[in-house]
């Protein structure tokens, strides 16, 4: 049988009535969802969090009386719901290890006057988070228990396991950019990865949603999106051949390739000279990033999601910028695959979205001779 819950509701959407539905419903504690009556014991509560955390995410309400996981009444409690959500928030944010800062708490006010707190833990995908009694907790079916040492080693395991199997997938799609869509180098492969990507029930109703998403170009536009065996497709071709493509996955990934940051200059004095406009692509993946939250916000996709930005057969091309060209920089690319560290976003925190850029931005330019972005001129 299913498990009821509501974690895949929109957080800010579940109310009381979403609550007795349960209990009409024969709803029990499961692996993402947890109610408790009262909180009493700070190191419970966040042993419960940290639990949730570890293994796949949940619901935590607190204010709604349970018997034997089952729950019976939506009673509330008496409380400063504010003060009260302030308090379970140092808690949690004191007394984990690496610290749970993304975790989300808001409060139900019932029509009785009481109030329920509901505590939404998102997974994962730092753990695994150790409570500061030394305990690392998991949920099972219906409770919170220690892990084992198994449990804790496949915790550890599971970020690599992801960058594995990304890096399997990265090669596929270079190898169909450049030998199916012909595309030329140099190029910029964007890939956002949500952490549920590779999980074989991820599958996203792109075709229902199709009319509300972005499939514009990575520096550039369009949106006149098609349909594939993959998902939702759009490519760009220009006088001068193909200029690239951005698919959406029925996962969720989203695939941006362009070529529209290179640029070639010529002089009577130098042969041809390949130049790289980082501020275009800065500007570019400003708006792509933009452009996928609400992508992501359409599809209902709530998981964090990772950022990988490859430059492929850049070797010996010069960075430039709008103004100003830096033709005496240090250095030119000097490799062919050029991977820039990824970038995690967390939709549910927010985020400084222009650190994030800037992160990526001054690796780029460390690929150039900088220590970091130079001011453009």
């Amino acid at each position: 049988m299913e498990e009821m819950t509501t974690f895949h509701k929109a957080f800010d959407e579940v109310t009381e009535n979403d609550l007795k539905l349960l209990i009409e419903s024969g709803a029990t504690e499961g692996l993402q969802l947890e109610f408790k009556e009262t909180i009493s014991n700070n190191i419970s509560l966040v042993e419960e969090v940290v639990a949730f955390a570890n293994t796949q995410g949940g619901d935590l309400f607190i204010g709604v009386k349970e018997r034997d996981g089952t729950p019976v009444n939506v009673s509330g409690i008496d409380i400063n719901p504010d003060q009260e959500i302030l308090k379970y928030k140092q808690w949690v944010e004191t007394n984990t290890d690496p610290a749970l800062t993304n975790i989300l708490y808001r409060h139900i006010s019932l029509a009785n006057g009481g109030h329920v707190i509901h505590i939404r833990v998102p997974r994962s995908w730092n753990g695994p988070h150790m409570v500061k009694n030394y305990k690392f907790m998991i949920r099972t079916a219906s409770a919170k228990v220690p892990a084992g040492t198994s449990d804790i080693r496949r915790m550890m395991n599971v970020r690599d396991h992801f960058l594995e199997q990304y890096n399997r997938f990265r090669v596929q799609r270079i190898e169909k950019t450049l030998n199916v869509y012909k595309q030329e180098t140099p190029l910029v492969l964007v890939h956002f990865l949500p952490t549920s990507a590779f999980d074989i029930e991820s599958n996203y109703p792109l075709t229902e949603t199709r009319n509300s998403i972005n499939l514009s170009i990575l520096g550039g536009s369009g949106y006149n999106q098609g349909i594939n065996a993959h998902g939702l497709y759009y490519q760009s071709i220009g006088a001068n051949g193909y200029r690239g493509h951005t698919q959406v996955f029925r996962s969720a990934i989203i695939e941006q390739v362009s070529n529209l940051s290179f640029n070639y200059r010529e002089s009577y004095d130098e042969p041809r000279k390949e130049f790289f406009s980082a501020t275009h692509f800065e500007d570019s993946l400003r708006e792509s990033i933009l452009n996928q939250l609400i992508n992501y916000r359409e599809l209902s996709m709530q998981d964090p999601f990772y950022i990988f930005v490859n430059i492929i057969g850049a070797r010996g091309v010069i960075g430039s910028s709008y103004g100003a060209s830096f033709i005496s920089a240090p250095q030119s690319i000097d490799d062919d695959f050029l991977q820039l560290p990824e970038i995690m976003i967390d939709s549910h925190v927010n985020q400084d979205l222009e650190r994030v850029i800037l992160t990526i931005i001054n690796y780029l330019w460390n690929a150039f001779g900088f220590v970091s972005k130079p001011e453009y001129g």
